[in-house]
């Protein structure tokens, strides 16, 4: 992946659209219906907080940056987060009876692990150019107990190709559940922000997709404590 010149700015001309509708689209019944369901249930396991989900943006493309501590995850943040959002999995899932029938209803960008997939982000674009929310885990993996880890830069290269604002979002406590009882459970967004004019300010004229990751990576770390910060603390 590129990392050397700087972030150029993006070009709405080059976004592809999706092939065809896919996805549940935001407040489809079954999507509502759902999220009722998965609520309700993480109720029952956990103590759930949940802060600052009304600022995820109600409109247009939107990247949903977030730390990732387990599978919980992405329930947690699609029972409360305003919009329908779309999450990336590895290739091999649409192939999975049931789930893979789930993912690819909810909207899954699906990926080649280990190779270079422009496939995976192409759909992404193609998502984000028809308005749709991205859920990116920027670390690639879970960080469970340690705190965030460095981030990889393909959440940089996604927001510069396609002009999605991004929206930052922590989570602590999901790596509790299912060991401790009724553990406490907190998600937080913060303010919506352009990832690309934000580096600029903090890296000057031309960040490298290293930098805005950074950038992205802070975003997130103020919404979170010690010692869920790591590397960004």
């Amino acid at each position: 992946m590129p990392d050397a010149g700087g972030v150029q700015p993006h070009d709405r001309s080059a976004l592809v659209r999706p092939p065809h509708a896919r996805a549940l689209r935001d407040r489809h019944p079954v999507f509502v219906a759902s999220q009722w369901l998965v609520a309700g249930a993480l109720h029952a396991l956990a103590d759930v907080e949940i802060n600052g989900a009304e600022l995820c943006p109600r409109s247009g493309p939107v990247i949903l940056a977030s730390n990732h501590l387990s599978y919980v995850d992405i329930p947690f943040i699609g029972a409360w987060a305003p919009r329908s959002t779309i999450y990336f999995s590895k290739h091999e899932v649409q192939h999975w009876p049931v789930v893979g029938f789930i993912a690819a209803t909810y909207g899954t960008v699906f990926v080649r692990r280990g190779e270079s997939d422009r496939q995976a982000m192409r759909d992404a674009i193609g998502f984000l150019s028809d308005n749709r929310v991205i859920g990116v885990f920027p670390e690639g993996t879970r960080s469970k107990e340690n705190g965030m880890r460095t981030a990889q830069p393909g959440i940089a290269l996604l927001a510069q190709r396609s002009g999605a604002v991004v929206w930052p979002v922590g989570v602590m406590g999901t790596e509790r559940v299912f060991k401790d009882r009724r553990p406490k459970i907190i998600l937080s967004g913060g303010e919506p922000f352009d990832p690309l004019a934000a580096a600029r300010d903090d890296y000057g004229d031309r960040p490298s997709y290293q930098q805005v990751t950074e950038t992205i990576m802070r975003r997130i770390a103020v919404l979170l404590t010690d010692p869920y910060r790591g590397v960004y603390g």
